[in-house]
């Protein structure tokens, strides 16, 4: 009877950790590349980035990071001094935010009903992100009103931590700040780079891929899905038992995280 009690314990799922751009919401299309371009706009800047080109960026984590990066990619254009660039990323997250507020970045399917099944279950929820903690802030905020303070007990953001992900610097922070060790959490990403670090963290992930990360490799994650899915439209994709369709809830995640 002991031998049981000390199995349930260690596989109890007690907390669900999500990423929050392409996981959360689709605020790539929507919100952060309509951001960009605007903001490059503003500044009378000679470029625009196309769904091609972010694609790629996208394999640099930070928005920061990914202008510096076009940047060296593009000697032809001005080179823009670090002071520019976080003045740049600063007007975008402005932007972003209003975007978000305007009702133009929507949840991802199924997200709403598994966060709040997670709450009304005590399961204790995360974010581990690379974005901003503004930009978190707003989403949350717009789509959980103000009871998403109580909602989420950790929140870490990508300017917390001195490397941005597939480091797992966030994942580490945010288990810490929860109080949980990496077996009792479960994590819900979009990209093989937040996988790597998840998986570096030693937390069982299941992704959630969209347009901007459907080409990418996915090893080692418990389930690979198109979304969250509801009873209405449902998920499709690989669990670790195969192919099906799937509405995820707590009692999935349950399932799949004690594997």
């Amino acid at each position: 009877m002991a031998v049981f009690q000390e199995l349930t314990e260690v596989m109890s799922l007690k907390s669900v950790i999500f990423d929050v751009d392409g996981t959360l919401a689709d605020t790539e299309t929507q919100g952060h590349l309509w951001a960009f371009n605007r903001v490059f706009q503003l500044w009378n800047l000679p470029f625009r980035w196309t769904p091609g080109v972010y694609r790629e960026l996208l394999k640099i984590s930070g928005g920061k990071e990914r202008l510096a990066y076009y940047l060296t990619q593009h000697p032809k254009y001005r080179q823009l001094t670090p002071d520019e660039i976080r003045e740049i990323y600063e007007l975008k997250t402005h932007l972003f935010k209003d975007r978000v507020w305007s009702g133009a970045v929507p949840l991802r399917i199924g997200v709403h009903s598994l966060v709040v099944q997670c709450y009304e279950e005590g399961i204790s929820l995360g974010i581990s992100t690379t974005t901003h903690y503004d930009n978190v802030e707003a989403l949350l905020s717009r789509h959980f009103g103000s009871q998403w303070t109580r909602m989420f007990r950790a929140i870490v953001a990508g300017d917390e931590v001195p490397k941005k992900k597939p480091d797992p610097a966030v994942y580490f922070r945010c288990l810490d700040q929860l109080g949980i060790k990496s077996h009792e959490a479960l994590a819900i990403e979009d990209s093989q780079v937040g996988l790597k670090a998840a998986l570096q963290a030693g937390i069982p992930t299941i992704v959630t891929m969209n347009t901007w990360t459907y080409h990418q490799r996915f090893t080692g994650a418990r389930a690979i899905l198109t979304d969250l899915g509801t009873s209405h439209t449902p998920s499709y994709g690989r669990g670790p038992r195969g192919w099906g369709r799937y509405q995820i809830t707590v009692d999935q995640l349950r399932s799949w995280q004690s594997l």
